[in-house]
């Protein structure tokens, strides 16, 4: 309940709309007395929409976000009470009158245009405005310059300047043209109201929505009368057709008042709308919370990470936002607003739709009620975000491992070779063929120290020869060169070939990072490896991309022994990755998530 100065400006802003109201329909009454006299009944609509107009304004006024909005529409309830200024038909009143009819159709469909903002949204809504002004304003003086007081359906005597007179006819004819034009204003009018409720986003579609439609059936009536308006009236038809007119309008001002106290509400409503959606507040319960309080499915929150200078995502993952600042900054077709607790504290950063710009007090109100789940939501953050890099830590060392790894791989094969070619030329160097005891140990029947030599040089590099081929199988089993030729898809192929039993691979052609790539095949190379030989049951073996990640899936019948593929599995987890077995309806399904990139 509002308290203190909040009090005091809220009973300031219902003494100003009562004032209003009394104001204004009052005003009506008294304008049109002539008329309303002998038709009483339609004086209620018609004071109504007056009235109605002016306090819905006040309302508007009062907020900065929509204090133009508010102007125009309190305009728009000024100048439909002085068009009834017409019935007296006297002095200069039915000029004022005239002129005011116009501009109350202007300033009402500017109003509602740019509701519940301060400004027009594209260039079809200034296109109408601009029109508007032109034929409503520049036609209505253009009338009065080229006609006499009785065309026009008052008396000869009234004041009413015409440098510009034409004859009759060539008035009628000037007449039908601007009648075209005038139905052509509240028809288009009709048609932009459509096309901008179809395209309402969120808070728009319920704030805006209902008075636009409602407003465009009154620009409908207003087409339809005006050719009757136009053609040659008399006094009393005019006054009857505008009394039509302000009669079918008052639906619109009543749903528009109905709006802006909804809108209130909604404010009012919000910290116990927006707790009951948060729940416990975790920083994906927080942002789903503020989306749905919103209305913005595209809303995001943004961490700061004091200690770095930065942002994270509600996963801890680092972003990119454009200097905010405290009232909020417009780019890339976002609207980055900070969010700060009762004492001052930067929270964190929301990424909206700018059309909730329009929305002001209503983001507002959502910011203060936020307060205090953002900050769990972003302590949660900050741990996210150490695990995150701790993350990334781990993934940069096993990656520095792989390649280190593959470099000592590469200079043990080579030394290993290089030593055994070493001994064979040695031991062909000092084989009895080349040797000058070889007579000697053929005449003595033993050997002699140079085949002796040879004979230990030669079983030297027979170990050397087998030392590098047992190093080649391990490390062709923990990357098998097809691994590099051909991918994931042809060493799964490959491996799935040895299997004893019925295989389906789905793997994507696509290659992927290295590291990436062999942690995932030792774990499902590992996984298949461990299956039991005995059963023959089939397997299906799956990988597929998961944004960042890649993901491989085992699934059999058999059972799937986690040990066997437990050197697999440290690979993927020293990736930040993780390795699961879970039982289904369709057998039992080991499945392999390694980070990628």
């Amino acid at each position: 309940m509002p308290v203190g100065p909040e009090r005091s400006a809220t009973a300031r802003l219902i003494l100003s709309a009562a004032v209003t109201t009394l104001v204004v329909a009052a005003g009506t009454v008294a304008a049109g007395w002539p008329y309303w006299q002998h038709h009483r009944l339609g004086a209620v609509p018609n004071a109504g929409v007056a009235a109605v107009l002016a306090v819905a304004g006040v309302l508007l006024g009062a907020q900065r976000s929509s204090r133009r909005c508010g102007l125009l529409l309190t305009a728009a309830g000024g100048f439909s009470a002085l068009t009834w200024l017409i019935s007296w038909d006297a002095a200069a009143l039915p000029l004022v009158g005239s002129v005011s009819q116009s501009a109350f159709w202007l300033t009402y469909g500017w109003g509602l245009l740019i509701y519940p903002g301060n400004a027009l949204r594209g260039r079809w809504d200034r296109w109408w405005v601009g029109s508007s002004a032109v034929v409503l304003l520049l036609g209505q003086a253009a009338t009065i310059a080229v006609s006499r007081p009785e065309w026009n359906g008052f008396a000869p005597d009234v004041f009413w300047p015409a440098p510009l007179l034409l004859d009759h006819a060539d008035f009628v004819v000037f007449m039908k043209v601007l009648t075209v034009l005038y139905v052509a204003v509240p028809a288009s009018f009709v048609l932009l109201a459509l096309v901008r409720v179809r395209t309402y986003p969120g808070l728009d579609r319920i704030i805006a929505g209902p008075v636009l439609l409602l407003a465009g059936f009154t620009a409908l009536v207003a087409a339809v009368t005006y050719p009757d308006l136009m053609s040659g009236p008399t006094l009393g038809q005019l006054e009857d057709a505008i009394a039509l007119q302000g009669a079918s309008s008052i639906a619109a001002p009543c749903a528009l008042l109905a709006v802006c106290a909804r809108a209130r509400l909604l404010v009012t409503t919000t910290a116990d709308r927006l707790h009951a959606a948060i729940g416990s507040p975790t920083p994906s319960s927080v942002r789903d919370a503020l989306r749905t309080v919103l209305r913005d499915g595209t809303l995001d929150v943004h961490y700061p990470q004091a200690e770095r200078d930065s942002f994270v995502d509600l996963h801890g993952r680092p972003v990119d936002l454009p200097p905010v600042a405290s009232g909020g900054t417009v780019a890339d077709r976002r609207w980055y607003l900070p969010a700060r607790s009762a004492d001052g504290t930067f929270l964190a950063v929301l990424s909206l739709n700018p059309v909730l710009r329009h929305h002001r007090p209503q983001v507002d109100a959502v910011l203060d009620a936020a307060a205090v789940p953002l900050e769990h939501a972003g302590a949660q953050s900050g741990l996210r975000a150490q695990l995150v890099r701790l993350g990334d830590a781990r993934r940069r060392a096993s990656r520095t491992w792989f390649r280190e790894w593959e470099m000592l791989e590469r200079d043990l094969g080579d030394r290993a070779r290089g030593l055994a070619d070493l001994a064979d030329l040695a031991a062909r160097a000092d084989s009895p063929a080349h040797s000058d005891d070889a007579a000697y140990a053929g005449a003595a029947g033993q050997a002699g120290p140079g085949q002796a030599t040879a004979r230990a040089l030669a079983e030297i590099a027979e170990g050397l020869r087998a030392a590098r081929g047992e190093l080649a199988a391990i490390t062709d089993a923990l990357r098998p060169a097809i691994l590099d030729e051909e991918g994931l898809g042809g060493a799964l192929a490959a491996l799935t070939a040895t299997l004893d039993r019925p295989s389906q691979l789905r793997v994507p052609p696509e290659r992927f990072d290295p590291a990436s790539e062999r942690a995932l095949y030792l774990a499902l190379a590992a996984t298949l490896r461990g299956l039991p030989a005995s059963d023959g049951a089939a397997v299906r073996v799956e990988v597929r991309t998961d944004g960042t990640s890649i993901v491989g899936e085992v699934t059999t019948l058999a059972p799937v022994p986690t040990d066997r593929a437990r050197v697999g599995a440290d690979h993927v987890r020293a990736l930040g990755g993780s390795f699961a077995v879970r039982q289904n309806a369709g057998g039992t399904t080991a499945r392999v998530t390694v980070p990628c990139g």
